[in-house]
Formats: structure tokens, sequence, C-alpha cells
């Protein structure tokens, strides 16, 4: 009788709705853009211009604690990469930071999209996306 009675009282707790699962990344995407970065400065005497292409992230933290790790998968020309962002970013500011990892020659018709995947907070919390992802902020190529 009492294992039955745990095994009503464990399947009820799973009908109750969780309370403190957030979903939603609690940093938000507001620019995801790769483009080419060149400089001809650097080709007049080294040779032809250096094209590199280059990510523009901005973001804003939307948690009252400061956030000391961001990870974003970013999607460019069907390419996957993996950002990471290390700093201090505080509650409503914007960052805007730019990446010149390797994001291939992609130049598609398909937007840039950038999705939050992972954040450390300062005060040792972590929050990681749902397996199933989260919904990426798609911007267009410009």
């Amino acid at each position: 009788m009492q294992h039955i009675i745990s095994i009503i009282a464990a399947a009820s707790a799973l009908t109750v709705p969780q309370t403190g699962i957030v979903t939603k990344p609690p940093v938000a995407v507001s620019a995801c853009a790769v483009n080419d970065f060149s400089s001809p400065a650097i080709g007049v005497e080294s040779g032809p211009t250096i094209t590199l292409p280059t990510l523009q992230l901005t973001f804003i933290n939307t948690d009252d604690s400061d956030a000391t790790q961001v990870t974003f998968d970013v999607i460019h020309g069907g390419a996957h990469t993996v950002v990471m962002d290390r700093g201090r970013f505080s509650k409503g500011v914007a960052i805007e930071h730019f990446f010149d990892d390797d994001f291939g020659n992609g130049n598609g018709r398909a937007p840039d999209t950038c999705a939050v995947t992972g954040i450390t907070f300062a005060d040792g919390r972590r929050w990681t996306a749902p397996s199933g992802g989260t919904a990426a902020a798609a911007f267009p190529n410009r």
C-alpha cells in the first residue's frame, strides 16, 4: 500500500505545472549579421585587400544578475558556428561585439540566425536552452 501511495504522489507531481523552468532565454539578440570586413589600408603596403567575414552580434541581458558567459549557435549560409562571449554583461545594457571566427563563404539568401544556447551568471546560475533549442533570431543579410 505504501508503494501505491508513492506512485500516485509521483504521478500527480508530474501533472502539476513546473515553476522556475525558463524556456525563453534571459538574453535577447537584437542584431546578428555576417558581413565582409576589409581594410584598404592593409592592402596598400602588403598586397591585395584582405576580406574577412565578421559576425556583428548585439544582445541584451534581461536577467537581474550579470551574465559572465553567453553561448550562441550562429547559422550563416547554412553553416553552424558556436560563438562564446565572455565578460560582465549587466541587465539592460546593449552589448555589441564583432567576431572573426570562420564563417565560410556562405552568402546565401537565407537570413543569418543567432540562437542563445547557454548562459552563465555571476551568481553561479546557469541557463541552458531546452533540448528542442530556442527560437533563433533571424536577421536579413545585408
